[in-house]
C-alpha cells in the first residue's frame, strides 16, 4: 500500500484509470443491466460517488484541522450507507452517474492534494480514506465488472 502522499494520490488516480477502463466498450444497455445482485453500473457509480462525497468532506475537513467526521455523523455502518447511495439512483442513467463519479473523483483527489505531506503515512487517516473509499474500492468494483464481463452477465 502506497503510504507517502504523492504514491497514494498515484494510486488512486491509476485505480480510478483501471474502472474505468472495465466500462470500455460497454453499451448503454449493458450499463443499465444488473449485474451484482439488483445492481447494475448505475448504482455502483451512486454507490462509490457516494462514499467519495462522504470522504472528501472528511478530507476537506481534516484539511481545516477539523476532524474527517461531521459531528453526529457515523460513517460506521457501512450497509446502511450502501443502500441510501443506491436508492439516491432514481431514474438517472449509468452515464449521468458515471459523470457524477468524474465529478466526485476530481473532488477527492483535491482534497488530498490539499492535505499536507504529513497526514499521510503508514496507518494514518488519509491513507485509510483513500485506500477503503478510493483505489481499493475502484479495483474492487473493476474486477466484480471483468468478472460479469467474462460469465457474458454483463
Amino acid at each position: 500500500m502506497a503510504a507517502d502522499k504523492a504514491s497514494v494520490i498515484a494510486d488512486y488516480r491509476a485505480a480510478y484509470a483501471e474502472f474505468r477502463a472495465a466500462l470500455d466498450g460497454l453499451s448503454d444497455e449493458q450499463l443499465e443491466r444488473p449485474f451484482m445482485d439488483q445492481w447494475g453500473l448505475r448504482e455502483v457509480a451512486a454507490h462509490i460517488a457516494g462514499w467519495h462525497d462522504q470522504m472528501a468532506t472528511g478530507l476537506e475537513r481534516m484539511a481545516r484541522g477539523e476532524r474527517p467526521t461531521p459531528e453526529g455523523v457515523d460513517w460506521s455502518d457501512v450497509q446502511v450507507w450502501n443502500d441510501r447511495f443506491a436508492v439516491q439512483v432514481n431514474n438517472r442513467r449509468a452515464g449521468d452517474l458515471l459523470r457524477l463519479l468524474d465529478d466526485q473523483t476530481r473532488r477527492f483527489i483535491a482534497a488530498m492534494e490539499a492535505l499536507p505531506e504529513d497526514r499521510y503515512g503508514e496507518n494514518k487517516t488519509a491513507n485509510r480514506i483513500a485506500a477503503n473509499a478510493g483505489y481499493e474500492h475502484f479495483r474492487e468494483h473493476a474486477e466484480d465488472i471483468h468478472q460479469a464481463r467474462a460469465a457474458g452477465t454483463l
